[in-house]
């Protein structure tokens, strides 16, 4: 990590989705599997026919996707950054 400084370290905040991830990806790949099948289609440009959500974070998700041609990953950023795990 010799690339972040020490101040900069110092003043960083945890990611506001770190203690609901687990949460969100449970519901996602439960709930939501026809979604990010669309999504990794639209965004993405993979056909696939199964996902899985593996991360969420601030800026985005990344899947875990078979397709045809074997397994498949994919990262599909958010349009904004996320600033609060609570819905408002």
């Amino acid at each position: 990590m010799g690339w972040v400084n020490a101040a900069d370290y110092e003043h960083a905040a945890p990611d506001p989705l770190a203690n609901a991830a687990s949460g969100i990806l449970a519901h996602i790949n439960v709930d939501q599997v026809n979604a990010m099948i669309l999504l990794a289609r639209a965004l993405a440009g993979i056909e696939a026919t199964e996902a899985t959500m593996t991360s969420v974070d601030r800026l985005g998700f990344s899947l875990k996707l078979k397709t045809k041609d074997g397994v498949k990953g994919s990262r599909i950023n958010f349009l904004r950054e996320v600033a609060t795990a609570h819905n408002t």
